[in-house]
């Protein structure tokens, strides 16, 4: 029974990755906090990419395996300071960012035509949440001059959620399968359960006279997640 569900499941996948096009998107990200993550931290925003496989392009409905990539910035602290002790009369900014990144793949179902089409997702992957302090030029802000990461650790994260793509424009001839299509409007809402994790957020970090001492939160990181963006279809 095993060997024949096995059988089955490649006579389906063979002939839908032959058929398979390609979507790519990217947009931008605002999230919201839940549950033990909103004790700590108010509010993230960033923006995330993507790139999948269409499979069985003549179908009016489309399974679309998919690797996403969302960056989510949740905290910022800017402050001017002497470039060392020995050089005082040269002031530099030093940016603290707290940041996420996710790389998750997944699986979307949605309606393949038309111009408005629903679809829903479901994804889960890994999750680096760090703190990085940059020193910049005060006034011709460009590459950093020095950097360094001040915390990071690994989670998991799993989610689900849905939205709709707006078509604004499309080739009325089919095209091969390298060249741009349409072009779509994607929105959509996720939810993203996050592993428990060890952080620092907006004011975890105290520094004395020299010295740096971190306080660091422990915590699952859900998020609720808006995406405003654009798809393309090859």
């Amino acid at each position: 029974m095993r060997s024949f569900a096995i059988l089955l499941l490649t006579l389906w996948l063979v002939p839908s990755a032959a058929l398979a096009r390609l979507e790519a998107g990217f947009g931008l990200s605002l999230a919201w906090p839940q549950s033990e993550f909103k004790d700590n931290v108010d509010f993230a925003f960033g923006g995330g990419a993507r790139i999948g496989w269409g499979l069985r392009s003549e179908s009016a409905a489309v399974v679309t395996i998919f690797g996403d990539l969302n960056y989510l910035n949740y905290g910022r602290e800017r402050r001017v300071e002497p470039f060392s002790l020995t050089i005082p009369d040269v002031v530099v900014n030093v940016i603290t960012d707290n940041y996420m990144f996710m790389l998750s793949p997944g699986v979307s179902f949605g309606v393949r035509n038309g111009t408005i089409r629903p679809y829903g997702e479901f994804f889960g992957g890994l999750t680096y949440i760090a703190t990085k302090t940059r020193i910049e030029n005060r006034d011709l802000p460009s590459e950093p001059i020095a950097e360094s990461t001040n915390f990071s650790d690994f989670t998991y994260n799993l989610g689900f959620g849905g939205g709709l793509k707006l078509l604004v424009w499309q080739k009325k001839i089919d095209m091969a399968l390298t060249e741009l299509r349409e072009a779509l409007i994607d929105i959509k809402f996720t939810y993203i359960k996050g592993g428990e994790a060890e952080y620092l957020k907006k004011g975890s970090i105290s520094r004395d006279l020299g010295s740096i001492s971190y306080e660091t939160i422990q915590s699952n990181t859900d998020l609720l997640q808006l995406r405003i963006g654009m798809s393309f279809g090859f």
